[in-house]
């Protein structure tokens, strides 16, 4: 594409500023900082329409009527427009790149944003790379408002430099393989297949001795791209990691690859994927729907739980505190109730000595069949279903509650740590994780009494990052089948219904695992506050158990994961293929914890409970009557001196009643 209107536009500002710099610098006719900032800023101003007519695109010149309004449309790039470019290094810093698209359907792109992005290599770099788009306007002619945007390519200093590095000064070449733009804050990605190939200069640009505008652009379509169904899935040992409330969990997305690709090209070996790291705030899940319905009202409020201060008075509006246990390996009786705690919310401070004080809740769940024991809080509860059209709890709680926004979508309150930056790595076929997973078991009596965990061995898995999947992988169970792809039961399906899809269609089905991290868990103590039997000067700072029918959690999840391209290898040649894909949001389901303790025991439980005592109680009359006798006396001593006690403060209330009785009479 040729823009001769736009060029004409900024050459007189530019034979302008030369000018007057010329003035200034005795007539070097160099361009300053300040003077290239200026040259930009009268480009990006000029409507995207304004630059569009005139100009010559794809070899033809610009018809608006070529561009008409088309409900099923889809956006498609006009243009990727190389500004200023130069191989003198005191001219680069006008170099820019700007897309120009075509907007069919007219709807109105979501513009504050950094969420939308284009996806482009450029000279001999062949890994693909993802760029920002700045809004810079859109067409406002009547009947056309929307129907085209311009858009500039944000290049931070070292962006830019790598992009001058590169490219060849006679021969620029940009190849585009995708744009994504935010709807509604939803991104789609759309395929573009275009190569751009420069020549010449902008007038000022090239040689001091040229005269007039060298510059021209070649476009070549290419259709060796790829469009993924990407979908998650994740494995999570069931025993711990060391820690009795944290566990390992492998993240991983499958897809298929055309078998046509892999003959020709040969195994894929690598995978580049960019995503943005967070974890999430403690999410509550619990089986109790008083302690639910208690809590809902003040999610993202903060709570004061107080200190204990014989002057602090209960002045929470939340009638419960929460407690997260902290389990000790063979330990006999551990409650959160007689020792110091990991989580606490809404807890006298001092009293509960934790860890970490929550003073607000961003999450609140009431487990199916109220049992949080048992419960399994889905991934698709958090992200939603985008494709069914199915809001998430992520995206319903911003929409409640608002305030700061992480990535331009969710509420801040949401996370308790995000990543600075997005992660942009390319994994290997070599590449490996390392899962531990350990066996944690409890004895008869440490369930009952909701006590320690005994570890009875550790096993440990290396798993390799990228998978092929063949028809061998699928064993003659399903647990036994999931547990050798590393992927979980409850993916199992969807997953097999993919792999039979792809056979259907003589594709390959690949397992990408891309990431792993810590999920911790903990098993939550719920209490009634103020209802203990702890009152001074007037102020109750008890608390009644109620049960540990709950548990907070905590994992990672990755914000707009985009794989950007593939890497296929055959006879040492490696060849690197851009990838259309939408950007999603990935997260495995949150487990209830390893250890828990039963607040309401089954009737056979108690059964055998009840046979037990019986039975120890007939062995003790039978083999040891005199222990059994003895140990009754002494049982018995408290009771008797308690009664004694009893007695003696009746008879002294009584003669006090006597006495007053007497007085009275007087």
């Amino acid at each position: 594409m040729t823009l001769r209107n736009i060029r004409k536009t900024v050459a007189a500002w530019i034979l302008m500023l030369l000018v007057c710099f010329g003035a200034v610098t005795g007539g070097q006719g160099n361009l300053s900082a300040f003077a290239a900032t200026d040259v930009q800023t009268v480009y990006e101003n000029t409507n995207v329409l304004d630059d569009l007519e005139g100009s010559t695109i794809g070899g033809k010149t610009f018809d608006i009527a070529d561009y008409p309004h088309n409900g099923n449309g889809k956006p498609q790039l006009i243009s990727l427009a190389e500004f200023c470019y130069s191989y003198y290094a005191d001219k680069q810093g006008d170099f820019g790149l700007y897309a120009y698209v075509y907007n069919p359907q007219d709807i109105a792109f979501d513009m504050a944003t950094d969420r939308n992005q284009i996806q482009l290599t450029y000279g001999d770099k062949t890994s693909f790379s993802k760029y920002t788009l700045e809004f810079l306007n859109y067409s406002q002619r009547a009947g056309y408002e929307g129907r085209f945007y311009k858009f500039k390519v944000k290049l931070s200093d070292a962006q830019r430099s790598a992009i001058l590095k590169e490219l060849n000064e006679n021969e620029r070449v940009y190849s585009v393989s995708g744009i994504e733009l935010s709807y509604k804050g939803i991104v789609t990605e759309y395929p573009c297949g275009q190569t751009y190939t420069y020549t010449g200069f902008a007038e000022g640009y090239g040689s001091e001795l040229a005269q007039g505008d060298t510059l021209s652009c070649k476009v070549d379509g290419f259709d060796r791209y790829l469009t993924l169904d990407v979908r998650s899935t994740y494995y999570r040992p069931e025993g711990t990691n060391g820690e009795a409330y944290e566990r390992d969990t492998l993240h991983s997305v499958y897809f298929s690859v055309p078998n046509k690709i892999i003959e020709e090209y040969g195994e894929m070996t690598a995978v580049h994927a960019t995503w943005l790291n967070a974890l999430t705030a403690p999410i509550f899940v619990t089986g109790n729907q008083d302690v639910y319905n208690a809590i809902l009202p003040y999610l993202g409020q903060t709570v004061d739980g107080g200190d204990f201060t014989y002057t602090n008075e209960d002045a929470s509006p939340v009638p419960y505190a929460l407690i997260a246990s902290k389990y000790i390996e063979s330990a006999s009786w551990n409650n959160a109730a007689y020792s110091t705690s990991y989580l606490s919310y809404n807890a006298n401070r001092k009293y509960t000595q934790s860890d970490t004080d929550l003073n607000a809740l961003y999450y609140c769940f009431l487990a199916d069949g109220g049992d949080a024991d048992s419960y399994t809080l889905s991934a698709e509860t958090l992200l939603g279903n985008q494709q069914e059209g199915i809001k998430g709890y992520f995206e319903s709680y911003t929409e409640e509650h608002g305030g700061a926004l992480i990535n331009d979508r969710f509420s801040e309150g949401l996370f308790e740590s995000v990543a600075s930056s997005f992660t942009d790595i390319t994994i290997s076929k070599d590449d490996t994780f390392e899962l531990t997973d350990e066996v944690v078991s409890q004895n008869l009596w440490q369930k009952f009494v909701g006590g320690g965990y005994n570890v009875s061995g550790t096993n440990s898995y290396t798993v390799s990052a990228i998978k092929k999947v063949e028809d061998s992988d699928f064993k003659s169970s399903v647990s036994e089948t999931c547990l050798a792809l590393y992927i979980d039961e409850s993916d199992f399906e969807a997953f097999r219904e993919c792999f039979n899809t792809a056979k259907e269609k003589d594709e390959t089905v690949y397992l990408f695992r891309y990431y792993q991290s810590d999920y911790t868990c903990y098993e939550v103590a719920e209490y009634a506050r103020g209802e203990g039997e702890w009152t001074i000067l007037g102020t109750n700072f008890g608390y009644e158990f109620v049960d540990s029918n709950a548990y907070l959690c905590r994992m990672w999840v990755q914000l707009d994961f985009d794989i950007i391209d593939l890497t296929f290898t055959k006879d040492n040649v490696a060849t690197v293929i851009p990838v259309v894909m939408s950007p999603m949001d990935l997260a495995a389901d949150g487990d209830f914890p390893v250890i828990t303790t039963k607040n309401n025991l089954e009737w056979w439980q108690v059964l055998l409970a009840v046979i037990g005592l019986i039975f120890v109680l007939l062995l003790l009359f039978k083999f040891a009557p005199l222990i059994v006798y003895a140990a009754g006396k002494v049982i018995a001593l408290p009771f008797k001196a308690i009664g004694s006690a009893s007695k003696k403060a009746k008879e002294r209330r009584k003669e006090k009643q006597i006495k007053r009785g007497g007085g009275n009479e007087t």
